[in-house]
């Protein structure tokens, strides 16, 4: 199955996400199996044989991607002055959609087949991620 995310796709997305996004609780909330979605299709880059199997596991991770953004963190529960809040969701959408452009970036490496950029792209993914969690995830 072929994913084309149009400039107008990604908005629809975004807009649907965001008139549903509430705050999850627990250790299997929607959002951390979006995030397992997203993890899963970056790890099986490592078994993936050909550029085509690594394409299609960049796009898998990418629909996590988008569907994370109908979700906020279960910290974000705890957070009661609603100004914070809406920094911290703010920020949250911001590194989202930072990992949605690395995942295209990705992507476009991939169909490229150019192994420099994927590991770039892989780099900054992982660094995302890093900070992500540094700031969004409980202890």
């Amino acid at each position: 199955m072929k994913f084309s995310f149009s400039i107008k796709t990604l908005a629809v997305a975004f807009v649907m996400g965001m008139a549903t996004m509430t705050p999850v609780v627990g250790d299997d909330t929607p959002l951390g199996k979006e995030m397992d979605e997203m993890s899963g299709a970056l790890k099986g880059l490592r078994k993936a044989e050909t550029w085509a199997d690594k394409v299609a596991l960049a796009q898998k991770g990418q629909v996590a991607t988008l569907n994370s953004l109908k979700h906020l963190p279960v910290i974000f529960k705890d957070i009661k002055d609603e100004a914070e809040k809406k920094k911290a969701t703010a920020d949250y959408k911001r590194l989202i959609g930072l990992t949605y452009v690395g995942l295209c970036e990705l992507e476009m490496a991939f169909l490229a087949e150019d192994e420099d950029k994927a590991d770039a792209a892989i780099d900054k993914l992982k660094e995302l991620k890093k900070e992500g969690h540094r700031a969004y995830t409980e202890d």
